[in-house]
């Protein structure tokens, strides 16, 4: 018998559960779609190539990756 595991990936949670200095209650997915979107023109097809990588990163590299880029546009 194959075993189910309930997984909850790193990018369904919302950021201010991932993140202390976020209050946004979006979770990490969206918050990365609205940031490259922001950062390409608002090109949709473009976008959702950008993400694929996501689907398949480590929690640490995503980390890394918000870190740099999210939480510097938010000081802003």
């Amino acid at each position: 018998m194959a075993e189910s595991v309930d997984k909850t990936l790193f990018l369904d949670y919302n950021m201010n559960d991932a993140f202390d200095w976020s209050d946004e209650e979006m979770p990490v997915r969206d918050a990365i779609w609205d940031y490259l979107m922001e950062h390409n023109g608002h090109d949709t097809m473009k976008t959702e190539e950008q993400m694929k990588p996501f689907m398949t990163k480590s929690e640490a590299d995503i980390r890394k990756y918000v870190e740099d880029n999210l939480k510097t546009a938010a000081a802003k």
